[in-house]
């Protein structure tokens, strides 16, 4: 028997770990956010206070693009969205381009179709406590948390206005909704709404409850101190990052550029060539082959100021369905936060 070796326990355990993390790192992580039920219902939340030198939220946007989604690395500074950003450069480029003198229908279409598909979404984060839910063995499970609550344009909107105020609709502002002994609960409920082929969440009936306080002392205390770091769930990539992943987009550029697996080397002859459309502004000599099919860097020029190129996009998508922003609101959006980069 001595040409047999004995079953190493500690690489069998080290593999172990490896196949149970796996899959536990993603539900750990998607166990830190507000889950809301599938179909219709509820859930009642209780907005946490921002610790001494961070914000009441989190705001960012995202391009969906690749598979995945990527921040937005525009800031919010008051009522606009500033910065540099490849990815917001070509969608106002595309939405340009459809809106000028003589492009027929079909072409204004599809310009705007590829425009929406990597449109930014803005998103949310908040602290919260969940006021009840039911947990992994199936019990209701009561002031759950700290948990991160991550909502749409439509919903923070709701909170904002619900803090301040609404004249116009002759709502008065509730004020600190997080305080500790006169804050509110937040009740959202969702009810799913049809239109055409497709349902969306739609949470106009969810509203604030009345006064009550935050817990005891010492749970306030134990839920303030374990509050998360909202700002690092927006991991922004670097500009050369960002245009990599845009190049990815147009079909001019590998996953892998820099060498490793070229898929080209799998083509089949005669497949039908990448025909999405590039801004004169954004080409540079490289990219003359890519009609032919063939992948060949280019670099993204700054033609435009971000202040320049921003209003006409975000005019026209101003007017846009508000449940696009609340798609990704539910587990669709939570699936897809282990892709944010």
């Amino acid at each position: 028997m001595s040409n047999y070796e004995k079953l190493n326990i500690g690489d069998i355990n080290q593999e172990s770990s490896r196949l149970s993390d796996s899959g536990q790192n993603s539900n750990n992580f998607l166990n830190n956010f507000v889950r809301m039920p599938e179909g219709n219902g509820a859930v009642t939340l209780r907005f946490l206070p921002p610790s001494k030198g961070s914000s009441f939220y989190c705001a960012t946007r995202t391009h969906r693009m690749n598979g995945r989604n990527v921040h937005c690395p525009r800031e919010l500074e008051g009522a606009r969205w500033l910065g540099q950003c490849s990815v917001c450069e070509y969608y106002n480029w595309l939405w340009r381009e459809s809106e000028k003198d003589g492009v027929s229908a079909d072409e204004a279409d599809a310009f705007q179709t590829k425009a929406r598909s990597i449109k930014p979404i803005e998103r949310y984060y908040y602290n919260v406590i969940v006021r009840s839910q039911i947990g992994a063995n199936g019990e209701t499970e009561e002031n759950v948390g700290p948990k991160i609550f991550s909502c749409g344009k439509t919903v923070h909107k709701m909170i904002i206005r619900a803090i301040v105020g609404d004249e116009e609709l002759g709502e008065s502002p509730l004020g600190d909704i997080s305080d500790l002994v006169e804050g509110r609960d937040f009740k959202l409920i969702k009810r799913m709404r049809k239109s055409g082929s497709q349902s969306y969440p739609n949470y106009n009936e969810s509203k604030f409850l009345e006064p009550s306080p935050l817990g005891t002392k010492d749970s306030a205390k134990e839920w303030l101190s374990g509050l998360h770091d909202l700002s690092s769930l927006r991991s922004l990539k670097t500009e050369e990052e960002l245009k990599h992943e845009l190049k990815m987009f147009l079909g001019v550029a590998q996953e892998n550029a820099s060498g490793g697996f070229d898929p080209s080397e799998f083509k089949l002859e005669g497949a039908p060539a990448v025909t999405l459309p590039v801004p004169d502004s954004m080409k540079s000599q490289e990219v003359a082959g890519a009609a032919s099919g063939e992948t060949a860097p280019f670099d993204v020029e700054e033609s435009t100021t971000p202040e320049e190129s921003a209003p006409p996009a975000e005019k026209v998508e101003a007017s846009s369905d508000d449940g696009d922003d609340e798609v990704l609101a539910d587990d669709d959006f939570l699936k897809e936060l282990r892709n944010l980069g």
